[in-house]
């Protein structure tokens, strides 16, 4: 289904009352997120792959090297969490943990070839989704939310 079909499908429930969450931001956030996981598992078609896991991956492949906990702290992940999506990564061969020579305790992290091939398709499936993610949006309208999107998130430069 594509993305105009999955925002077709959420306005479809006329008569429905849903309360306040037509005026809540939260709520509006939260169906935005629903049309992209779906349109993202649509254009990766690996239900595995979910869109943090391919942030991480993404991370990792311009980032060699990178430490763990830089990695965590890039994408406001906690220990646990940065620990299980490698460890997702490592079963697939995609990348290594390699230690440090400044701290044997650390782990830089590095993309395999296996990785390096996985990142290349994942980003243009990436591509693809931004761009059915975004047809309804002119190209000043996508910037102006990614703009707020950022703001609201604390990144906005």
């Amino acid at each position: 289904m594509s993305a105009a079909a999955r925002r077709q499908a959420c306005n479809d429930t006329i008569g429905v009352d849903k309360g306040q969450l037509d005026r809540l931001l939260g709520y509006a956030i939260a169906r935005a997120n629903f049309v992209g996981d779906a349109t993202f598992h649509a254009a990766v078609r690996d239900r595995s792959v979910t869109p943090l896991r391919y942030a991480m991956l993404e991370v990792v492949g311009s980032n060699p090297g990178l430490l763990q906990v830089q990695l965590g702290e890039t994408l406001a992940l906690s220990r646990p969490t940065v620990t299980m999506l490698l460890d997702y990564w490592q079963s697939q061969d995609c990348i290594e943990r390699r230690s440090t020579p400044i701290d044997r305790r650390s782990f830089g992290i590095f993309l395999t070839a296996i990785g390096s091939a996985r990142l290349a398709e994942l980003r243009a499936c990436a591509r693809v989704h931004d761009r059915e993610l975004g047809l309804g949006l002119t190209a000043s309208e996508r910037a102006e939310l990614k703009r707020l999107l950022d703001k609201l998130a604390g990144t906005a430069n």
